[in-house]
């Protein structure tokens, strides 16, 4: 079965489904209104860098580094297609955050799973970084 996050309590449940954990409503991406986009950049204008040329190639650098592999549990998570790499089910992780100070250069990001991805994330926040 495919998950996703859910966006009230931020855990794993059923994609299209409720929240088992905490009864949330699914909410599929890009279902912000143009409101709540604005506060978001608003409120971390450093997510507009993942837009950027340099995030790009840092990204691709990455990828390419670690051989579309999880540098956490080695599992494959990116193809190379048409001479670019694509992920699935994995994606680039700032090991310093970029609302830390962090950068998006290529000795601060590393490519996780989705399964590395989450579990790292769930202890920066518990950790209250």
């Amino acid at each position: 079965m495919r998950t996703r996050m859910c966006p009230r309590c931020g855990r794993p449940a059923p994609i299209g489904q409720p929240c088992p954990r905490c009864g949330g409503a699914s909410r599929k991406h890009g279902t912000r209104s143009r409101e709540q986009e604005g506060r978001r950049a608003d409120e971390s204008p450093w997510r507009s860098e993942y837009s950027s040329a340099e995030y790009r190639r840092a990204r691709q650098e990455v990828i390419e580094r670690q051989q579309g592999r999880c540098a956490a549990c080695g599992r494959v998570v990116a193809a190379r297609m048409g001479g670019r790499w694509r992920t699935r089910g994995g994606g680039i992780h700032h090991m310093r955050a970029l609302s830390e100070g962090g950068t998006n250069s290529p000795e601060n990001l590393v490519l996780l799973c989705t399964r590395c991805h989450n579990r790292i994330d769930a202890e920066r926040r518990r950790d209250g970084r």
